[in-house]
């Protein structure tokens, strides 16, 4: 199908005049463009995932956003909303090129749609229409792009927010924020720029997240692309177009209900402690010395946080460890 052909159709589908057999064509071009990222498809039961997302976005929506701040997205009506969206086309269809201090240089917003900006002091909530939520920060806004829901679910944000995204396999779930990427079906995370370093960063809470770059060039946006566990991130630095994937600087447990007693050790052997911790955070740990995996460790590391735990592990047996990427290796003398 040519270019123009294709357009052609995307425009009768959102005018409602596409027949079956052309709607159901665009429907399968969507679900095709899904299975670029078919390792987003969750291999564990979906209604445990969905309770365990819900306590993983409780737990930290409760620490950052204020009761009182609990906006909700509101749909405008009849004539409001086609005079809104009539002037945003005409300035929407200018491209927009933005210095570094917002590092969106050289990016265009390629939607029209109704914007959300958060110019008071403290976070701001925000339900869309699909049931996703967005905890949007001071001095940022969220643009929902009008066709939203139809093909896909694509926001433009810029600034900082946390997400969690309702599951549609059928629909991913894209924020656009300058060049970067970030595709989801249903998960939480959080994206945002550093004026500071140039850099926009995503970190995943739950769940798994695909980051790339915008491209025309299909291989070269698999070059460009990460897929992002639980506490891990992708900073990608504007300057220079890479993204290098990262663990989170705070780690948290991405297992419910672990107890006290999870976190009490009598003489295990630091393979299988280096076990634990791949369970409990979801991160990977390599010995450099092999011969450290035999040694064993007691102790109580309840109430710390993983590095931490590390340290203080790695001390027993006077071993170091050291964060490469999204990889923590372990390195010391044999204590034999």
């Amino acid at each position: 199908m040519k270019t123009h052909e294709f357009d052609h159709l995307l425009h009768k589908y959102e005018e409602g005049n596409c027949t079956p057999e052309e709607k159901a064509l665009l429907e399968s071009i969507t679900s095709d463009s899904l299975n670029i990222h078919a390792d987003l498809n969750h291999l564990f039961d979906e209604h445990t995932i969905q309770e365990e997302e819900d306590r993983l976005w409780n737990k930290m929506s409760a620490t950052i956003l204020p009761k009182e701040n609990n906006f909700r997205f509101i749909h405008l009506s009849g004539i409001l909303k086609i005079s809104l969206a009539a002037s945003l086309f005409l300035i929407l269809s200018i491209s927009i090129y933005l210095k570094y201090p917002e590092l969106f240089q050289n990016s265009v917003l390629e939607s029209n749609g109704l914007e959300t900006r958060n110019s008071s002091n403290n976070n701001q909530k925000l339900q869309l229409p699909d049931g996703s939520t967005v905890i949007l920060e001071k001095n940022s806004s969220l643009l929902v792009s009008e066709d939203f829901g139809k093909l896909n679910r694509t926001v433009f944000l810029k600034g900082k927010g946390y997400f969690k995204v309702a599951r549609n396999e059928k629909k991913p779930f894209l924020v656009r924020t300058g060049d970067l990427v970030t595709e989801v079906l249903g998960t939480s995370f959080k994206v945002g720029l550093d004026n500071r370093t140039k850099s926009i960063e995503v970190a995943v809470l739950s769940g798994k997240v695909s980051v790339y770059l915008k491209s025309k060039d299909e291989s070269l946006r698999k070059l460009n692309g990460v897929v992002l566990t639980p506490n891990m991130k992708a900073v990608y630095n504007v300057e220079n177009q890479t993204i290098q994937e990262s663990i989170v600087e705070e780690p948290i447990l991405i297992v419910p209900g672990l107890q006290k007693s999870d976190f009490i050790f009598d003489e295990i052997q630091f393979g299988a402690l280096k076990d634990r911790f791949k369970y409990y955070y979801g991160v990977d740990i390599i010995f450099v010395n092999k011969e450290i995996e035999k040694c064993l460790f007691t102790g109580d590391l309840w109430g710390l946080n993983l590095y931490k735990q590390l340290e203080l592990a790695c001390s027993s047996v006077n071993a170091k460890f050291e964060i490469r990427g999204s990889t923590i290796f372990i390195n010391g003398k044999s204590c034999n």
